[in-house]
């Protein structure tokens, strides 16, 4: 029996993306994961702080990253993998790991 393999079938939407099984599964549910919240969340805080940055010169940075790693810590207690876990972010390294969040 000859096996098709389809992986290469898989063409990008509208929007320029690929099939990702995680935004299948959770595309259209009515409530996310809790993980997935947090990462949504740490994602709009880091924007939020890219911005001010951005803006002004006196964003008070390591306050700031000091709440953005309370919930990074709380991210790492509910991803389903630990390869998934995010170090904590300091003044010197925020920027740099920014793109991860992405």
């Amino acid at each position: 029996m000859e096996t098709i393999d389809t992986r290469d079938d898989v063409m990008p939407t509208d929007d320029g993306t690929t099939f990702d099984p995680f935004y299948e599964q959770f595309n259209f549910a009515a409530e996310l994961p809790m993980w997935l919240k947090l990462k949504r969340d740490i994602r709009a805080e880091l924007e939020r702080l890219t911005a001010d940055m951005h803006r002004s010169a006196s964003v008070d940075v390591a306050g700031r990253l000091q709440s953005i790693n309370a919930r990074i810590e709380s991210y790492n207690k509910h991803v389903p993998n630990v390869y998934l876990r995010k170090s904590p972010l300091s003044a010197a390294n925020w920027m740099e790991h920014d793109e991860e969040w992405e």
